[in-house]
């Protein structure tokens, strides 16, 4: 089984979905323009992106989970004020837009946030993993499965065996 870090392009969904959540946040303020917001969201798109890269692990999805945890609490994330920095925001400004307590996990498959300490959990983006590549030693199983889940074409037959002597 292959444990090596995934590529950018392996984690464009998740890292667009939280981008955009984030971006959607600043706008329901009415204080940015879209032309900022756009440069908002690829800044901080290419930010995590970048941050993720050799901590990003699809076929262990939860290895890493901390790190990719962005998180506003008496402190502003880092990735948010750099992206925020790129268009002029001051670091106030940017308390004043968003949340004062904020999570988001973006993780393979699944991108989530919650808002303040006791609040749900609500997941922004979710897929299924791709299923394993079958291996030739599991063949004798995969076809043991289908028996016993009524992957049978035709009804059982009972033979009669009578022994002569």
């Amino acid at each position: 089984m292959d444990h090596s870090c995934g590529s950018r392009a392996e984690m464009l969904a998740e890292v667009s979905a939280a981008a955009s959540f984030v971006s959607r946040l600043l706008r329901s303020r009415g204080f940015l323009s879209e032309k900022q917001l756009q440069v908002f969201r690829d800044c901080l798109q290419q930010a995590l992106s970048e941050h993720y890269q050799h901590h990003w692990f699809p076929d262990r999805p939860q290895k890493g989970s901390g790190y990719r945890c962005i998180r506003i609490n008496h402190e502003m994330d880092p990735l948010i004020g750099k992206a925020a920095c790129r268009i002029g925001l001051t670091s106030s400004q940017l308390f004043s837009l968003l949340p004062r307590e904020l999570t988001l996990w973006v993780d393979p498959y699944e991108v989530s946030y919650r808002i303040g300490e006791d609040g749900s959990i609500c997941v922004l983006y979710e897929a299924e993993p791709p299923a394993p590549a079958p291996s030739p030693f599991d063949q004798t199983l995969s076809c043991k499965n289908r028996f016993m889940m009524g992957g049978r074409t035709s009804p059982p037959k009972n033979y009669l065996m009578t022994v002569s002597s």
